[in-house]
């Protein structure tokens, strides 16, 4: 605590000062003398805040968060969160945003905010600014994540790495925004090169991330009016999904002595007709066992009735 001079010389004196002239003039020197003591501050706006205080994370599963560097405003909060890089491009890559509300009066306020809307002339310029010597084409493609329409840029960096800058403005209908409701304002830029990234690839990082911070309040609500339920929610007509019905072929049990029954499926077959040729040249005639047997063709064999005897001599006797 500073024991000023006029509190010192009360002490000393133990008496009152009659003059009240000279009490004021003794009163401001000694405060401005405890005023001008020697002290260390910083004299810009932009801090470093912890990974935990960053208003809006990246999307799950992509880059880690490096740093995050914070700018206060009159009426907006800046934070630029320094996101992992590993590719060939120079750059730092990073997700941005700007939130517009009443920001807190600091002792070297940085005074306000311009707002900038969105426009292809603006976004060239800071492509040019964060890609310098690289062409990256705006692509012409409608595209819209959980927050509302998005804008991004797509083209090649140094090597094979994959490069998109992407934008979003996110703020209420005009229809919703009045004096006391839904005056705030958010802005949001993704700068990010990858190695081997496809534009499928990045462009997902853009649906991915999550905004977590902003000002409190309808007042400052910058995504307007919620969206109602869809009707067909929780009633309506049952949805049922289409089925294919498939076709059951017969089943045919197969067993084995020394093995568990298996049933297969086999397909139905129609019974085919097994039809022989007949050599007549060739055939054999077999006579009956009770008589000779002729064949019309020389070279037919002869078959002897079972009662014929063979004797020693090798001639068949027939009875």
């Amino acid at each position: 605590m500073c024991d000023s001079a006029a509190i010192r010389f009360l002490r000393r004196s133990g008496k009152m000062l009659r003059g009240a002239s000279l009490l004021t003039a003794i009163t401001a020197t000694a405060l401005a003398g405890c005023a001008a003591r020697p002290g260390t501050g910083i004299a810009t706006l932009s801090t470093t805040v912890p990974a935990a205080s960053a208003l809006v994370l990246p999307a799950p599963g992509t880059l880690s968060i490096v740093g995050v560097i914070q700018r206060q405003y009159t009426n907006a909060i800046e934070q630029q969160i320094a996101l992992s890089t590993s590719a060939a491009t120079s750059g730092q890559n990073f997700l941005s945003i700007q939130a517009f509300g009443p920001a807190e009066t600091v002792a070297m306020p940085a005074g306000a905010l311009a707002f900038k809307p969105v426009r292809h002339s603006a976004i060239r310029a800071e492509i040019a600014t964060y890609f310098a010597g690289r062409s990256l084409p705006i692509s012409a493609n409608f595209v819209r994540n959980g927050y509302g329409p998005f804008g991004y840029a797509y083209g090649r960096g140094a090597g094979n790495d994959g490069c998109l800058y992407g934008w979003q403005q996110i703020r209420s209908d005009e229809a919703d925004r009045n004096k006391l409701n839904s005056l705030g304002m958010i802005q949001v830029r993704l700068r990010v090169c990858q190695a081997g990234a496809s534009e499928k690839e990045l462009v997902e990082m853009m649906y991915g991330y999550t905004i977590v911070g902003g000002f409190s309040g309808q007042t400052w609500n910058p995504y307007g009016t919620p969206a109602s339920v869809d009707s067909q929610v929780g009633g309506g007509e049952p949805l049922r999904v289409p089925f294919e019905e498939r076709r059951v072929e017969p089943a045919v049990r197969v067993e084995s002595e020394n093995s568990i029954p298996v049933t297969r499926r086999i397909p139905e077959r129609k019974p085919v007709r097994k039809v022989e040729a007949v050599d007549t040249e060739n055939a054999v005639v077999v006579p009956s066992p009770t008589g000779g047997a002729t064949a019309t063709d020389d070279a037919a064999v002869v078959v002897p009735s079972p009662v014929c005897v063979t004797g020693a001599s090798g001639s068949a006797k027939c009875d």
